[in-house]
């Protein structure tokens, strides 16, 4: 049996979809969605897929003469 915020989130996962955003979408907090999704990632019912950002650190930036 999934409750109303449980199965919400569900359905947002239509599309894969950030905690935040989530979040957002919702009227959840971050961290009450954050949760709910592991107990669904418990059950079988979500997975996570976790994405890399690369940025220049403040030493690349010094380098390129940016600062």
């Amino acid at each position: 049996m999934l409750g109303r915020a449980r199965a919400r989130l569900l359905a947002e996962l239509a599309a894969p979809a950030a905690t935040t955003e989530l979040a957002a979408r919702t009227g959840l907090s971050a961290p009450t969605v954050s949760h709910h999704l592991h107990a669904r990632h418990d059950a079988g019912l979500a997975a996570r897929h976790r994405t890399v950002l690369h940025l220049r650190t403040a030493a690349a930036e010094l380098l390129r003469g940016e600062r």
